[in-house]
Parts: C-alpha cells; sequence; structure tokens
C-alpha cells in the first residue's frame, strides 16, 4: 500500500468494523458552533455501571472522556471476551481488574488502558481525552501494526475463512 494519509492504512479483506452509539450526544444541540463543542462538559450519569467513564464514576465534568472510555470497553470485550471491569489502585489511578496475558503486547495495551483510564489531577478530565494523548497513542498502535502488518494480515485472513459466507449459516 502507497498511502501517505491514515485513512487508506485498511488491511485487505477486512470488514471489521466498531461501532457503538448506545450513548451518543450530539453536541450541535448544546452548542453554537464547532469550536464550543470541543469545550462542551456535562455532568452526571449517561450509562449503567459497568459502562461509566471515570470521570463520571468521580463524580467530576465529563465530554470526550465517554468515548474514549466506550473505545476501552471494546477493545476489553476484544480481548477478553467480557464487559470491562475497573480496579482503583495507589494514587487514585484506575486500572483493568483483569491481567494482561503476557503474548497481548502487554506494554501497548498497559499505556493505552493507562493512558485513556485515567484523569489529569489539575484539569480532572480524561488524560487520554487530549487531542495530543490521542495522537500520541495512535502513532503508537501505528507502529505496532506497521511492524507487525503480515502477521496480523495473515491472522485476519484465517479469521474470514472461520466465518461464515453469509448470515443464513449462523442460523
Amino acid at each position: 500500500m502507497d498511502c501517505k494519509d491514515n485513512a487508506c492504512r485498511d488491511i485487505e479483506s477486512s470488514d471489521l468494523m466498531l461501532v457503538d452509539f448506545g450513548r451518543a450526544i450530539d453536541l450541535e444541540d448544546h452548542c453554537d458552533d464547532c469550536m464550543e463543542a470541543r469545550t462542551v462538559m456535562f455532568r452526571g450519569d449517561a450509562c449503567h455501571d459497568d459502562m461509566k467513564c471515570v470521570a463520571m464514576r468521580a463524580g467530576k465534568s465529563w465530554s470526550y472522556d465517554v468515548d474514549t472510555f466506550g473505545i476501552l470497553a471494546c477493545a476489553h470485550v476484544m480481548l477478553y471476551g467480557t464487559h470491562i471491569k475497573l480496579r482503583r489502585g495507589k494514587k487514585e489511578r484506575w486500572y483493568l481488574a483483569n491481567t494482561l496475558k503476557r503474548y497481548w503486547q502487554r506494554d501497548l495495551w498497559t499505556n493505552i488502558f493507562g493512558t485513556l483510564l485515567n484523569l489529569d489531577e489539575e484539569s480532572g478530565a480524561a488524560i487520554g481525552s487530549r487531542a495530543r494523548s490521542l495522537r500520541s497513542l495512535r502513532e503508537e498502535i501505528d507502529t505496532y501494526t506497521t511492524k507487525e502488518s503480515a502477521k496480523l494480515r495473515s491472522f485476519l485472513v484465517r479469521q474470514v475463512t472461520l466465518l461464515p459466507a453469509s448470515r443464513d449459516q449462523l442460523k
């Protein structure tokens, strides 16, 4: 693939897409322009207890925190096959209740979960909700996937062979 932007870094033969709009908020309903939408903050709960982002659990204002938590919840289901469960550690830091298996790229996932779960002490917002933090995580993931692209592609091709050709075959 000769692509310069990340938008066309698709893995051929892959139709995997994660979408969860169970609790979506249209920020345009709460502000007058796009720039203002970036600063809109909410308070309170917007979902079931196990899907509350860390800011909600701490009773703090939240915005994109709920989105980054949703990413983590999807990743957790893909890794463990269960809903995300958290535990509080030292200095009010949040961690996964489960331990990462050694062959799951533990350093990468520890950084992703640690960054997106924990709140900045000054702002009270999720550290990972900042564009700079998200960009850094994206670059780390891109570096890994680029380095391991042949292996990842073979795993995806193998998955395609295991899946039924149509939904009718699921019945």
